[in-house]
C-alpha cells in the first residue's frame, strides 16, 4: 500500500507542488498539464476504502562483504486490519511474540 502521488491525468510524479487545505487535505496542481485536484494525504486500504491500518515497517537490506547484510532504512508501509490481519500473532495468550526458552537454551 505504497503511498506515491502521480497526476491523475499525465501520470507525472516530478513536477508537482501542494498547499495543505483547512480540512487536513493537500491541493494539489501539476506543473505539467496544469490540472489541480483535492487529495487526503491520510492511507486508506485499496480493497475496502477503510482507514483503520496498522503500520508494516520494512527493512531495505542490502549485501556487503560476502553474505553480510546492512540496513540502509526503512520504508513504511500500511496493513489494514479489515482486511489483512496482522502477520505475528500473540503465541498461547502470552504478551511476548517470543517464547520464555527456547529448544537446547540453558
Amino acid at each position: 500500500m505504497a503511498l506515491k502521488i502521480v497526476c491523475p491525468s499525465c501520470d507525472s510524479d516530478e513536477h508537482l507542488r501542494g498547499a495543505p487545505v483547512g480540512d487536513g487535505t493537500l491541493e494539489l496542481t501539476c506543473d505539467v498539464c496544469k490540472i489541480s485536484w483535492t487529495r487526503d494525504p491520510r492511507p486508506k486500504c485499496p480493497m475496502c476504502g477503510g482507514d483503520d491500518l496498522y503500520h508494516l515497517p520494512q527493512v531495505i537490506l542490502e549485501k556487503s562483504r560476502g553474505t553480510q547484510m546492512s540496513i540502509q532504512g526503512i520504508h513504511l508501509e500500511y496493513g489494514c486490519h479489515a482486511c489483512q490481519p496482522k502477520e505475528v500473532k500473540v503465541r498461547g495468550g502470552s504478551m511476548h511474540h517470543l517464547p520464555g526458552r527456547l529448544d537446547g537454551s540453558q
